[in-house]
């Protein structure tokens, strides 16, 4: 029984600063945009912010919100989600949508 609660502790303690690290991972909020054709991941998160580091951690958290595995998976007219930050989550500026 030990062995099992040290194993899902340490589970828990790998994956925990993936998910505390990334504040878009945390959001309530989510705008739904359908995919066109050429879209990337980082085309759409694009629309959001124009800061580079908060670029990545949006691009990284609708990967993972939306269970994208390859860019296979970003066909046309599929709906994503797309965490939304609000003025008193983060300073962020949102870019033009």
């Amino acid at each position: 029984m030990k062995k099992v609660i040290i194993a899902v502790v340490m589970l828990l303690a790998v994956l925990s600063p993936l998910n505390l690290t990334n504040s878009y991972l945390r959001c309530s909020e989510f705008d739904t945009v359908i995919v066109h054709y050429g879209d990337s991941v980082e085309n759409i998160a694009s629309r959001y912010t124009d800061d580079q580091e908060r670029l990545q951690e949006l691009t990284e958290a609708i990967i993972e919100i939306n269970d994208i595995k390859s860019d296979r998976d970003m066909k046309a007219g599929r709906k994503l989600q797309i965490p939304v930050m609000n003025k008193e989550n983060s300073d962020l500026q949102v870019a033009s949508r």
